[in-house]
């Protein structure tokens, strides 16, 4: 039987359309809209997840052990839990406040979760999601607190830093700091306090007398963080990096192309990490000098996060997503895109890694996520509020997390 080669031609060309058409269906396939989920939490089979490239990383190894009691889980900023985090989503309690939750709460040895609201008081809420006190602290609270000694040390935005009493909430001292206090706060290997105010960072000892005050040329948003050796680093929307001795003098200072208002990590190594609204993740040496840097298509506002050898970013619109990168050489691993919110989106919650290696963080689509080590999603929880302060994880392994409807809530496992 003689076939027309023309139309051989023509049903091959078909064929290749729809193969085409099948290819790129597939490669652009990503998880449903969490929005259109009429339950608040949902696990997500492997198949599902929107993670490109991905590569499985080891399980990290917390810097601290314990639970979180300053900012990032350790001064060092790795965000490494001692803890794992819930496999599901379920709602175990949420205490309402009066005002947006953007810091990243605490925990105390004793369980008491302690964070901040923006409707001016500091909550001390026990395990159980029970409220324990409130501090009226005069202004917004963003920064994170710090625990020591019994004590609760944080700033607020009536331009004035604490120490308060971790049993009672009474007021111990505070610190006239002359604008903002609203960075979180760390502590020196020696206890010393640092944390920033309008341009300055401040290191202040533990009964409120302030050992040193460096100026930077702009705004400090940035949470500083440690190294071992008491060496702080920090960035400003001066466009810098800069590391400051223990004595308070200027070692050195980065120049990027942007604010830099995330909160610098360390690595293990030494390593010094950090993201700025240039669209770049930037690892520098001790010595001030570049490693690398890796263009990641957005501001990098949120802290990062540190696995064992990955750096996490999350990453502002116009393509909000939080990508992993090979701490050795900036390559990216795999990245994971967030439907964009009504604000247009934007990732500027920290990343946290759980003992096992998987990620947690919040966005402004009004979701809390988990992934897996290799990027893929695990589950979503839809907290009614741009989520932009950092989750930590308990020794019970509960997830707690802050949101701008005004609660904070612990995360279980179902």
């Amino acid at each position: 039987m003689t076939v027309d080669r023309r139309w051989l031609a023509f049903v091959g060309m078909w064929v290749a359309a729809i193969a085409a058409m099948v290819v790129i269906y597939v490669t652009q396939e990503r998880a449903p809209d969490p929005r259109a989920r009429s339950a608040d939490a949902a696990p997500v089979h492997d198949h599902q997840a929107r993670a490109e490239g991905a590569i499985t990383s080891a399980p990290p190894r917390p810097a601290e052990p314990g639970p979180p009691r300053q900012f990032r889980s350790d001064r060092r900023h790795t965000a490494r839990s001692a803890f794992a985090g819930p496999a599901s989503a379920a709602l175990a309690w949420e205490v309402e406040t009066g005002g947006h939750v953007s810091a990243q709460p605490v925990v105390g040895e004793d369980g008491t979760i302690y964070v901040g609201s923006h409707d001016h008081h500091l909550y001390a809420i026990t395990r159980d999601g029970r409220v324990r006190w409130r501090r009226d602290l005069g202004g917004p609270i963003y920064s994170t607190a710090a625990l020591a000694d019994g004590r609760v040390y944080v700033g607020s935005d009536a331009d004035r830093f604490f120490a308060i009493d971790a049993t009672s909430g009474e007021i111990v001292w505070h610190l006239d700091t002359e604008d903002d206090a609203d960075t979180g706060v760390a502590i020196a290997p020696d206890g010393t306090l640092v944390f920033g105010a309008g341009e300055d960072v401040f290191a202040v000892d533990r009964e409120g007398t302030v050992r040193w005050r460096f100026r930077t040329g702009l705004k400090v948003f940035a949470t500083p963080a440690i190294d071992e050796d008491g060496t702080v680093y920090v960035g400003s929307q001066d466009d810098h990096v800069y590391a400051i001795a223990p004595d308070g003098r200027m070692r050195w200072r980065f120049q990027t192309r942007d604010d830099v208002d995330g909160s610098p990590a360390i690595g293990d190594d030494g390593t010094i990490y950090a993201g700025s609204d240039d669209h770049r993740v930037y690892a520098l040496h001790r010595d001030g000098t570049l490693r690398w840097s890796t263009d990641v298509d957005g501001d990098v506002r949120a802290p990062l996060g540190l696995g064992e050898g990955v750096v996490y970013a999350g990453v502002f619109a116009p393509h909000p997503r939080v990508v992993a990168l090979d701490a050795a050489s900036g390559q990216e691993r795999w990245s994971f895109a967030i439907t964009a919110g009504e604000s247009g989106g934007s990732v500027s919650s920290g990343p946290l890694v759980d003992r096992d290696g998987n990620v947690y963080f919040g966005a402004d689509d009004d979701f809390v996520y988990s992934l897996d080590p290799g990027g893929r999603l695990r589950w979503f929880f839809r907290a009614h509020g741009n989520v932009d302060g950092e989750p930590i994880i308990t020794p019970e392994g509960l997830l707690i997390v802050g949101a701008d409807d005004h609660r904070v809530r612990a995360l279980r496992a179902e």
